[in-house]
């Protein structure tokens, strides 16, 4: 990254050539902005989270007459409030302001947008001419800005990818950024949505069943558990200066000194960091069960049924007709799972000033430079 104004004189100077052409990806290329179909998830932010915020929904259906259902959930992944539907017609577009439905609707969070069935109760895929364009615009009053956050697709209108997975979305299991020096009027702070499984799972009443919709891989982070993040911090010369560890739930704003404060650090990041992100995993943690508290036993329709605890009395084999109940589960068993996907904003800001877009992302296998089969494979994208 040596040197930063070297770099900037390198940028004035392209500016003033005239650039080649590019060649267009073919279909599948995983156009960010493509016309979004099957269903989409858009983050958000409002009064909630930064005082004087409030976050629009910029809608349009340029392929044909589109109804958008949508739920919110909040910073969390917790759904809250009533749903919202809007009736696009073709060629029609709609401006929704999303952060002030109302109590208990969240001010903050995730909406997961797609068509609904006859009660309004469950989210359908869009078919056949439904498809949407759409992005957040977050603005903000006292910081003096409106800011773009991309949507997460779930598929999109030219996708050539193998059937059941999403073609396009900006979840990976990397991310990498910049930040100039911190200061006390220099500041740089990073969004990270890390959704969980009230968004997407294969069973259960989450906003996008993944037997329904096309799959979101790497998949998610059990709900009500934080997504573990691995993060490294180069200094402008490539030295590394940290390797720590962080995590994210659903929606996570995290100023960089809050990662570690070498970010603010004169004597080792004079000219600013360069950082890489990793979507964590995690190793399987068994239950932690009662010794003496004893329930019924665990079937499908019980208020235990996720016990994994041994029969009671101790030595009595689960399932047996010996067995007359199991130790009741305190705490449940964890699996193994990872790496986990996330997308992160960077925002740098200064009196006056104002930067703010998705991060560079990719695969953690690409970021380290070991994007083998076997790496990619076992790893994710």
């Amino acid at each position: 990254m040596r040197k930063l104004m070297v770099g900037l004189v390198m940028v004035v100077g392209l500016l003033a050539v005239t650039p080649p052409a590019m060649a267009q990806g073919a279909p599948g290329s995983q156009d960010p902005l493509g016309i979004i179909v099957s269903g989409a998830v858009l983050p958000f932010l409002g009064e909630g989270l930064a005082t004087g915020g409030l976050s629009f929904l910029e809608l349009y259906a340029p392929v044909g007459d589109t109804p958008v259902h949508m739920f919110l959930f909040d910073a969390n992944c917790v759904r809250g409030g009533p749903s919202v539907n809007v009736e696009l017609t073709t060629n029609d577009v709609a401006l929704v302001r999303i952060d002030n439905i109302g109590a208990p609707a969240p001010t903050s969070g995730l909406v997961t947008a797609a068509a609904s069935d006859s009660q309004g109760f469950t989210l359908i895929p869009w078919t056949g001419s439904q498809a949407i364009a759409a992005r957040t615009l977050w603005a903000n009053s006292n910081g003096n800005f409106v800011r773009v956050i991309d949507p997460i697709a779930l598929a999109t209108i030219d996708d050539t990818v193998p059937s059941g997975v999403g073609g396009w979305n900006p979840l990976r299991t990397a991310a990498a950024f910049f930040a100039p020096l911190e200061t006390s009027s220099l500041h740089t702070t990073i969004y990270f949505v890390c959704p969980n499984t009230n968004i997407q799972r294969a069973t259960g009443t989450p906003a996008f069943l993944s037997t329904v919709f096309p799959r979101i891989f790497p998949g998610f982070q059990i709900a009500g558990t934080a997504t573990p993040l691995r993060i490294r911090v180069y200094d402008d010369d490539e030295d590394l200066l940290r390797d720590v560890s962080s995590t994210c739930n659903c929606l996570t704003i995290k100023k960089v000194t809050d990662i570690d404060l070498v970010y603010s650090s004169v004597v080792e990041a004079p000219d600013g960091t360069y950082t890489e992100v990793e979507g964590g995993t995690q190793s399987a943690v068994p239950a932690v069960c009662s010794t003496t508290v004893i329930e019924p036993l665990n079937t499908a329709n019980t208020a235990n049924a996720n016990n994994s605890c041994p029969g009671a009395p101790l030595g009595c084999n689960f399932g047996s007709v010996l067995c007359t109940g199991q130790f009741q589960q305190t705490t449940p068993a964890v699996g193994a799972g990872g790496p986990f996907s996330f997308v992160a904003y960077r925002s740098i800001t200064t009196p006056g000033f104002d930067v703010f877009g998705r991060t560079a992302n990719g695969s953690l296998c690409h970021i380290r430079g070991n994007a083998t089969d076997s790496c990619t494979s076992t790893l994710g994208r």
